[in-house]
């Protein structure tokens, strides 16, 4: 069996997927390709070797190539419609993260998926990672302690492209939201469920032009159900000494995170060491996951679903309104 396959969205990211494994996928049928820039649709399916039709509307393109599944790889504020339009068919969906700029949005989302029971991934391609999934292995029966970590860099150089809505907070969210939204999933998945955040702005560190609306900078203080800590910060103002990073404690061991490509290095009792390298193609582990759960009508592997993809908005959310309010805020999903 062969799954059809369409994607709504079809810029840098749906390049990455593309080009780290899943156009290679014997058993996917590309049948669909829609953005609104109709040369970034023609740009992708020659990446797929000619297959597929382009399309500038997204519900044309659901009803006339009639998809298996779809790819939904999407900014923050352009969230919603899309899925929305895949609930009403019953497509199973990918949708890359953060999966919506606000809450509301995420949440109605979520009930659609929720009533139809449908297969949904969600693109927090670190849970896939060898080194990830040890450490969470290693937690178990363990008790976490702390962790601090996030994604610290200077900033976009032009603002062109991405680089426009991205610093634009009715757009992008923030930094935390959009872009540090990998380490929120990660404090989630291995230390569990959040309860409550404390969070801080920093901004005004440098000349911006009128449109530079998001913080320079935050750190988040949450505060998770089983009472551990963590601290995660966020900057587009450092442009030295940056970097991805997650550091965490449990009662006996350490783990240190670093990269995007999230290597780590395991310290255990009696001086015992473990080091895990990154996987250069991460893509292609939750492409894999999602293309078998389609055919097999189930799950076969899918480690991020649409509800972990809601739980980072949620605390995303949480942290804006106590950075505008300046007090505690719990997470309520």
């Amino acid at each position: 069996m062969k799954v059809k396959l369409a994607f709504i969205g079809c810029g840098g990211i749906t390049r990455s997927h593309l080009e780290q494994g899943l156009k290679e996928f014997e058993d996917v049928q590309f049948v669909g390709w829609c953005d609104v820039n109709e040369k970034a649709a023609i740009a992708r399916r020659e990446q797929a070797g000619g297959r597929g039709e382009v399309y500038t509307d997204a519900r044309r393109m659901l009803d006339e190539a009639k998809p298996d599944a779809v790819y939904i790889m999407l900014p923050p504020f352009a969230h919603g419609p899309a899925e929305q339009l895949a609930i009403e068919r019953g497509i199973p969906f990918f949708v890359e993260k953060p999966v919506a700029k606000d809450l509301d949005t995420a949440l109605r989302v979520a009930e659609g998926v929720e009533r139809h029971n449908l297969i949904t991934s969600v693109g927090y391609m670190n849970r896939y990672r060898r080194s990830v999934r040890r450490v969470r292995e290693l937690l178990e029966g363990r008790k976490p302690v702390i962790m601090h970590g996030g994604w610290l860099g200077g900033g976009p150089a032009k603002y062109e492209g991405i680089w426009r809505w991205w610093v634009q907070k009715d757009k992008s969210g923030g930094q935390f939201l959009e872009q540090t939204t990998h380490t929120i999933d990660l404090a989630r998945h291995l230390f569990g469920e959040v309860e409550e955040i404390y969070a801080v702005p920093v901004r005004d560190r440098l000349p911006r032009p009128d449109f530079f609306t998001i913080e320079d900078a935050s750190m988040v203080q949450m505060s998770f159900v089983n009472g551990a800590a963590a601290n995660l910060y966020s900057s587009c103002c450092t442009s030295v000494g940056g970097g991805i990073s997650l550091t965490l404690w449990a009662t006996d061991m350490k783990a240190e995170f670093t990269g995007w490509e999230h290597s780590v290095r395991i310290y255990l009792p009696g001086d015992e060491q473990i080091t895990i390298p990154g996987e250069p193609n991460v893509f292609a582990l939750e492409d894999r996951a999602f293309i078998d759960s389609v055919k097999a009508g189930e799950d076969r592997g899918i480690l991020a679903t649409y509800e972990d993809g809601l739980k980072a908005v949620a605390i995303a959310c949480a942290a804006d309104e106590s950075m505008r309010t300046g007090k505690a805020v719990e997470v309520k999903v």
